[in-house]
């Protein structure tokens, strides 16, 4: 092969596809490469019956132009006359593969449709080179694939079961497929019940266990309605349509790839159910190696947990996760009472430096280690004074502030008001807050303002209220 003569030509070639052509970004919704690919070029696609094919490649691209070869590392697109690749289509995710000639091997890391009929397999180039007119052998990655199979004619199922446990209102409202899982959003006003997943997911597993065949025919869109099968509401549809059929439990319109037989599902599991829109839930769901996965995550989890807690036997970890919750409420119990004869000393401290406004005791500390509860526990026994009593107290626990503000009787009756002071006491932290004339509480900004805050509240105060 003359290289030097064909990476000059090539050179060339790109200058010229560069000059008439402006791409944007590789899969953008403006222009891309593909829109310069002639439009009589099709692909058929095999992938149905069979995971491999040799056919003549039509169109190589780069990212940004149409080029007559791809070498070692370039990234690009390969288009061919037959593929058994599928590309990404109905909320299943496309193949991935290789593709190989005598003189090159491109690994194919996703499939997707092209205007006109044309399927692009996008990868790159990891040996040799690939020129246009070639024929190539496509291999599908069976593994992925059967995945793949497994999870969307899980999905089938689990729309039937969804519609027998919640109701025929269930609709497909969106769906997804990978190797990995099974993705799909329905239809349904609440979030299902823990014994409403259960029954979907024991109805998936049982027609799994009968081993059903899964029949997969073609017909007319007319034909197909008289079936019974379900559409999916605002899809168009051609003239000619796939049911997949599981026995006469789920019929429906689809143009994916299934599994032959139920039993190959091998076992199903939900693994999460939650809302994604207004009257939109959303299952996800694994099938067959998925759910070994799930069982070993889990399992690798209770083991850790298990070492954790020092334990010699997983089956020993219930048990012992209850006698550990149940020491950990003792001793919150002990914390909180201790705490609570903390904060009394601090009250009790604070009660010691009382100054007199207008004929109103007022009390403000700074109380450490105290949260936002304790803090209205000790409000409740200012509210509970005979005398004329203002506390302004500010809690710091875990480096966060709260203020709170109470007054009893008596000093509501001079005009004190708590919800006002702790507004304004707090504005000297940069917090924010309010109440009612009894007890009000607010937060704290920053939490070195608090004392600054503390020694304006006596002329907040002042300012409010009337001579006794």
């Amino acid at each position: 092969i003359d290289e030097d003569g064909f990476k000059k030509a090539m050179e060339i070639q790109k200058k010229k596809a560069h000059d008439a052509h402006k791409a944007t970004n590789y899969m953008g919704a403006d222009a891309t490469v593909y829109d310069e690919i002639d439009p009589s070029i099709t692909t058929e696609f095999t992938g149905y019956d069979s995971l491999t094919a040799s056919s003549k490649i039509t169109v190589l691209t780069t990212e940004t132009e149409l080029v007559e070869a791809l070498s070692d590392g370039e990234v690009g697109t390969i288009i061919v006359e037959k593929t058994p690749f599928y590309a990404t289509m109905g909320g299943q995710q496309g193949d991935k593969g290789e593709i190989r000639t005598a003189s090159g091997i491109f690994q194919v890391e996703e499939t997707i449709k092209l205007r006109g009929g044309k399927v692009g397999h996008i990868g790159k180039m990891t040996n040799g080179m690939i020129k246009a007119g070639d024929v190539a052998d496509l291999s599908v990655d069976a593994k992925l694939r059967r995945d793949t199979c497994r999870n969307h004619s899980a999905t089938h199922l689990l729309q039937k079961a969804l519609r027998e446990v919640l109701g025929t209102h269930v609709e497909q409202a969106g769906s997804y497929q990978d190797g990995e899982r099974t993705r799909f959003d329905f239809s349904h006003f609440a979030a299902m019940t823990p014994e409403e997943l259960k029954k979907v997911e024991a109805i998936v597993n049982e027609k799994i266990a009968e081993k059903i065949d899964v029949r997969t025919d073609v017909m007319t869109v007319e034909e197909a309605k008289k079936t019974g099968a379900m559409a999916l509401f605002g899809e168009k549809y051609g003239d000619v349509v796939r049911v997949v059929s599981v026995s006469d439990f789920s019929v429906e319109f689809c143009g994916g790839t299934h599994v032959d037989n139920t039993a190959k599902l091998g076992l199903f599991r939900i693994v999460s159910e939650n809302s994604v829109a207004s009257g939109v839930r959303r299952i996800e769901a694994v099938t067959g190696t998925g759910v070994l996965r799930l069982l070993d995550a889990a399992q690798l989890e209770m083991q850790q947990a298990a070492q954790a807690l020092k334990l010699g036997n997983v089956s020993e970890l219930a048990e012992r996760c209850t006698s550990v919750m149940a020491e950990l409420k003792e001793k919150d119990r002990a914390l909180e009472s201790l705490n609570q004869k903390i904060s009394d000393a601090q009250i009790e401290a604070a009660f010691n430096n009382v100054n007199e406004v207008k004929g109103v005791k007022v009390i403000s500390a700074m109380l450490n280690g105290v949260n936002p509860q304790m803090l209205r526990k000790m409000g409740d026994r200012i509210k509970a004074m005979d005398e004329p009593y203002i506390a302004v107290l500010a809690g710091v626990q875990d480096g966060k502030g709260s203020l709170l503000c109470a007054c009893s009787k008596a000093a509501i009756a001079h005009g004190a008001h708590a919800g006002q002071i702790v507004q304004r006491v707090a504005a000297y932290t940069g917090g924010k807050g309010g109440g009612k004339a009894e007890q009000a509480m607010a937060g704290v900004g920053q939490t070195y303002m608090i004392d600054e805050a503390l020694m304006a509240a006596e002329n907040i105060i002042r300012n409010l209220i009337s001579e006794g």
